[in-house]
């Protein structure tokens, strides 16, 4: 049987591979980060490595190393925009891959609760009193564990607030605008290398990063 085509129906066929177009043409740019790319930079500031990109639009800076003593690692980053449009960041948007494994950045103050909340059920571990074949009435904390135990829940304390007071924000930024602080990502149980995911405006920047995934060391207590 011979299909006629009208007018409307090619219209409609027209629509459709027109939507289509778009949304392939919407999905975001990726840029990779490699070794002796001419967009891409290396440095090593304060015993971390650190690498960027750069577009005509956004020039990107990242780092990671660990957040001592707790659960979680910190990625530095730093975006500008040298476009003349404003772009979006949203750092919650960003991710860490390891194979099939996605580590998504987790929100600043959801991380520091749960450091905050570590560092106390640690003191309290650490505070408790650990005696054989006694009365309980009669076990008490010695001097040495009670004052483990001071510094580890005043030292999760401060790494709480400093990841409160350092992490970077969601922002808008206007042409010649920048911004930067860090983003959390919990720990893996074993040293790993991951690919960061980190979207801005309509481009997604790729970053080889490599973690210790240290434990903290009060968990070897």
């Amino acid at each position: 049987m011979k299909v006629v085509f009208t007018p409307v129906m090619l219209a409609g066929a027209l629509c459709i591979t027109l939507a289509s177009g778009l949304a392939q043409n919407g999905f975001p740019t990726v840029v990779k980060w490699a070794e002796g790319a001419p967009n891409a930079t290396s440095d090593v500031k304060n015993d971390q490595k650190v690498e960027g990109l750069k577009t005509d639009d956004v020039h990107i800076w990242v780092s990671l190393s660990e957040l001592k003593d707790t659960q979680y690692n910190r990625v530095w980053v730093k975006v500008s925009n040298n476009g003349k449009t404003p772009i979006d960041f949203n750092p919650l948007s960003a991710v860490l891959l390891k194979g099939d494994k996605a580590v998504k950045a987790e929100a600043p103050d959801k991380a520091a609760g749960s450091i905050q909340r570590y560092g106390e059920a640690k003191a309290q571990e650490l505070s408790s009193a650990h005696c054989n074949n006694m009365i309980a009435t009669q076990c008490q904390p010695n001097n040495t564990q009670i004052q483990e135990s001071k510094q580890v829940q005043s030292f999760t304390s401060q790494q709480s607030q400093w990841l409160r007071d350092n992490a970077v924000k969601e922002k808008t930024l206007a042409p010649g605008d920048d911004v930067e602080g860090f983003i959390a990502f919990k720990k893996d149980k074993k040293a790993a290398d991951y690919t960061l995911h980190i979207p801005v405006g309509a481009q997604t920047f790729e970053f080889p990063l490599s973690a210790q995934n240290k434990a903290p060391s009060y968990d070897n207590n």
